[in-house]
């Protein structure tokens, strides 16, 4: 398939631009003809997949090491000199160049076979899409295969989405996107159509406001945008490309035919290859100076005194060489291997070629991401603040069964707390996110899973805690929803209280009358300028003065120092909408100033993928044998430092200056730094944030170059 360069910068250009460049219109779309030719020149938009080698070929590939040739001539060698001796007739005399071959072939077959069951990484890449898109097609809404899909596309997104191909937003509403399979953080990402131009000094974003990227899921929301890479010009298409370790997409080639790869040998075959070339040096050293001393002493044939010395001689030399080999050398590591290799089967660890298994033990740099292998990957409630006391959530994971809300500094339970469960219950009513179980296809258990924004799954399952379940939302009728927005930071939803007295059993109260409820989700210090008031503790309110607002933000600040997430919640009890409902004229903006003002702050939560159990115990075992871990991950600075000290990838006495760093150093202009300086860096740092896929690759090299053996995640 043909690799069409990636366009340049498509974020920072118009809508007119765009549709210049690619003849195209966002409201019509590419004619079919002109998609078909699109198509033709471009090819299918999809990931290329480089032949999988054959049982044979990997066979084939196991004799191509210099041991084993060295072997092989060895065998040769035998054969010839005992077919030329006086026992030619004689079957036994052909055993060690036979014995040879079966040891060979037996290796061979053992180590093809191994690496013939593996899986490859690109699979997994080249799953992460979905069949089948809507695309404006000659003004008409069509659904295309995403194999069809061209540049110049117009494609229409919708909450469940897979982005087929990298785009350029036309238009967002409310679009949040999971970046996890670019980045590896588990927060979805809100997405703008608006153009930003980039600013002189302004720090690199690692995906642009108005830029989708092929392999992302749409959270939320829906829009619009037109198709400006395809295929391996995509960004997971030159993750395929760093995976595969290939330029352009072009494997290198030995003998011909044969997959090279000796730019990924691992210190074993490294060792092995170095052994074999000294074995066979020294051994035919040492045949030559026997050779030439046994001509030197005219020593011949005791059993043919008529022949020639030379010819005895070369005899002796050849069967000395055939011994000096040692030919039981590859079957062993083999054999040591193939056990390794099924211990770590028993330990859910799937190996790609056997002689990995040593170099994970040879590892002294191990280079780990983030999300979902230092840490859960799921974002997780753990701490809670209302009515002016602090709550600690117990459990990780979407589990709702597993630890309870307790408060801070004396361990009481505080399910049943008034003001718990009050700003529990008020964020459930601002949230669209359902918690299920559903079966593991591939294990057949029940798991919990939540379906929405993963901003609120953490809010959903902590409500499940003190038994706020989706059955409760159905006494709840929401009247109506404005969706969170860059420019407002909240969302805003009305819901129908009447005849309530109190929001649930054991909350907070309602003034007599109160029919709707408004309530708001979203940033602190924009929910706290709307806010006049605070509930407390005992279920009342008090009004919120400047310094009751700076004692918040306190609060907010001690969450954001441990890298949590923070969200307020406040609400304001209506007795009617403030507005004729039925009034198409009145804006969105217009609706939500009147059911944002003299807001009651209800309480604050804060989340975190939190760190997976016995990773800070593992971390410093590896650091205890010498190994040392480096965390790689594309969050901001101060978040991945708070993680790394969590799993203690980084000491309290560390100097964090010199320790962690922004990814954006080793790139200053764009460019890399030249090898001497970025090897100064990465000998150092333990932590790099805001780190794209090709960073990594870059600081792995680094490590290598530094004589590290490197493992990375």
């Amino acid at each position: 398939m043909a690799c069409t360069p990636s366009l340049d910068d498509p974020d920072q250009k118009t809508t007119e631009e765009l549709e210049d460049l690619f003849q195209t219109s966002a409201s019509k779309g590419l004619t079919s003809k002109t998609a078909e030719e699109y198509l033709a020149r471009d090819g299918p938009n999809e990931l290329e997949k480089p032949p999988k080698p054959t049982l044979l070929m990997l066979f084939v590939m196991q004799l191509t090491g210099f041991v084993i040739i060295l072997l092989m001539c060895a065998a040769v060698a035998s054969i010839v000199v005992n077919a030329t001796g006086p026992k030619k007739n004689d079957i036994l005399s052909y055993t060690t160049g036979k014995a040879i071959f079966i040891i060979v072939f037996i290796n061979a077959g053992i180590a093809a076979w191994t690496e013939h069951k593996a899986g490859g990484a690109l699979e997994a890449l080249s799953k992460m899409t979905q069949a089948s898109i809507y695309v404006l097609r000659d003004g008409v809404e069509v659904k295309v295969d995403v194999p069809g899909i061209v540049r110049g596309d117009i494609v229409i997104l919708g909450t469940g989405d897979v982005v087929p191909a990298d785009m350029r937003l036309l238009e967002a509403d409310d679009v949040k996107v999971s970046e996890m399979a670019l980045t590896g953080e588990p927060e979805d990402v809100a997405k703008s159509a608006k153009l930003k131009r980039k600013k002189p000094g302004e720090p690199e974003k690692l995906t642009p406001e108005n830029m989708v990227f092929a392999g992302c899921s749409v959270t939320n929301g829906k829009g619009k945008g037109v198709v400006c890479d395809t295929g391996m010009s995509t960004r997971i298409g030159r993750i395929a490309q760093l995976i595969a370790g290939s330029d352009e997409g072009k494997q290198k080639k030995k003998c011909g035919c044969l997959p090279d790869m000796s730019a990924s040998a691992t210190p074993l075959q490294q060792n092995l290859e170095k052994l074999g070339g000294r074995i066979g040096i020294m051994a035919i050293a040492v045949c030559v100076v026997i050779f030439i001393i046994g001509v030197a002493m005219n020593r011949t044939d005791p059993a043919n005194p008529d022949s020639p010395a030379w010819l005895y001689m070369i005899l002796i030399a050849v069967t000395l060489a055939v011994a000096a080999i040692p030919e039981g050398i590859p079957l062993c590591v083999t054999i040591s291997l193939s056990i390794g290799c099924s211990d770590m089967v028993t330990k859910n660890v799937l190996v790609r070629k056997l002689a990995a298994v040593e170099t994970l033990g040879s590892a002294s740099v191990i280079c780990s991401d983030k999300t979902g292998t230092l840490t859960e990957g799921k974002m997780t409630m753990v701490n809670m603040w209302t009515g002016g006391v602090d709550y600690n959530v117990e459990g990780k994971g979407f589990d709702p069964t597993i630890g309870k809300i307790k408060r801070e500094g004396s361990g009481a339970e505080a399910t049943q707390e008034l003001s718990v469960r009050s700003a529990l219950l008020a964020a459930l009513l601002c949230c669209n996110t359902t918690l299920s179980k559903v079966k593991d296809p591939e294990t057949g258990d029940e798991k919990w899973e939540p379906k929405g924004n993963s901003s609120e799954a953490p809010i959903v399952v902590a409500a499940r805690k003190v038994g706020f379940g989706e059955e409760v939302l159905t006494d709840f009728k929401r009247v109506m929803e404005i969706p969170f927005s860059s420019s407002r930071k909240m969302m805003l939803t009305v819901t129908d209280v009447s005849g309530r007295s109190e929001l649930c059993q054991g909350g907070m109260a309602l003034e007599q009358g109160t029919t709707m409820l408004s309530v708001c989700k979203g940033a602190p210090n924009f929910i706290l300028d709307y806010c006049s008031e605070m509930l407390m503790e005992d279920g009342s309110t008090k009004q919120l003065t400047a310094q009751d607002k700076q004692d918040v933000l306190g609060v907010v600040d001690k969450y954001s120092e441990r890298a949590l997430r923070v969200l307020a919640i406040a609400t304001k009890a209506m007795p009617k909408m403030p507005f004729d409902m039925d009034n198409d004229d009145i804006s969105t903006d217009q609706k939500f100033e009147a059911c944002r003002s003299d807001l009651c702050l209800v309480g604050l939560v804060a989340s975190i993928d939190p760190d997976r159990d016995g990773v800070p115990e593992s971390v410093l075992a590896a650091r205890g044998a010498g190994i040392r871990v480096v965390m790689i991950t594309g969050d901001y600075l101060k978040t991945a430092i708070a993680i790394a000290h969590n799993v203690n990838i980084l000491q309290p006495d560390d100097n964090e200056a010199l320790a962690a760093v922004d990814c954006a150093r080793l790139r200053p202009g764009g460019g890399y730094l030249d090898n001497s300086e970025m090897d100064i860096l990465t000998s150092c740092v333990r932590v790099f944030a805001r780190a794209k896929p090709e960073d990594k690759l870059e600081i792995v090299k680094s490590l290598q170059r530094q004589g590290a053996v490197t493992a990375m995640t």
